[in-house]
């Protein structure tokens, strides 16, 4: 669940996010896009963590020109991998460019990767909207039963794969296979259609997560 809100304006809102259904820590935000991003993170299907404000940088410009930086996440992958996430809306990407382009220049001679995501790869046609319906079906409760007999119907009576509507013929509750999706038992295409055309697979681990996270968001290899 959203905790209490500490401090909210119009454009900062500073609280945490609790999915405990996936994660076993809460994560704090500092901005209301921030808590737009973990939610879209959390319905990846390749998030196993997100830590928020995870390292303090100080990133030499020059000589006598230095300057602290702390990036707003980090984000781990099921297969190990991770990325360092900066957070930033895009009238604030200018006038903050030799900053991030110093903190990625550090981190890419460290071997660490990092990607800026703006409201226009978060909230892209809606994205997180339906993440944050989505979450309202991971906080949903069913029996374990349920759950593995939902998983069955999917990987033996559907191979594997199938339209949400499908599975739903074949006996399955809507709102638990979304609720699967949530808890990464299931995955969907990015995009993240909430729809009962949409097509649900089981969440096999897959290789280069880091690439997946960005097409995630609408980002291409990069």
């Amino acid at each position: 669940m959203t905790r209490k809100v500490v401090t909210r304006t119009p454009s900062r809102e500073v609280g945490v996010v609790n999915p405990s259904w996936l994660l076993d820590r809460p994560v704090e935000h500092e901005t209301f896009l921030e808590k737009c991003f973990i939610m879209v993170a959390l319905s990846c299907p390749v998030v196993t963590e997100i830590i928020h404000q995870p390292i303090k940088m100080k990133l030499v410009h020059g000589p006598d020109d230095t300057e602290t930086y702390t990036p707003d996440f980090k984000i781990v992958f099921c297969d190990g991998d991770h990325t360092i996430v900066e957070v930033k809306a895009t009238h604030f990407v200018q006038k903050n460019q030799r900053k991030l382009d110093a903190a990625k220049r550090q981190l890419a001679s460290d071997g660490l990767k990092f990607d800026l995501f703006t409201e226009k790869e978060i909230n892209k046609n809606g994205l997180s909207a339906r993440a944050i319906l989505l979450m309202r079906y991971a906080r949903m409760t069913f029996s374990e039963l349920d759950a593995l007999e939902c998983k069955r119907l999917l990987e033996e009576e559907c191979s594997g794969s199938a339209h949400v509507h499908e599975l739903m013929s074949k006996g399955a509750n809507e709102a638990l296979i979304w609720n699967m999706v949530a808890r990464h038992n299931f995955r969907v295409p990015a995009g993240l259609n909430i729809t009962p055309l949409e097509t649900v697979e089981i969440n096999h681990p897959q290789g280069e997560c880091h690439v997946y996270f960005r097409s995630w968001f609408g980002v291409a290899r990069g």
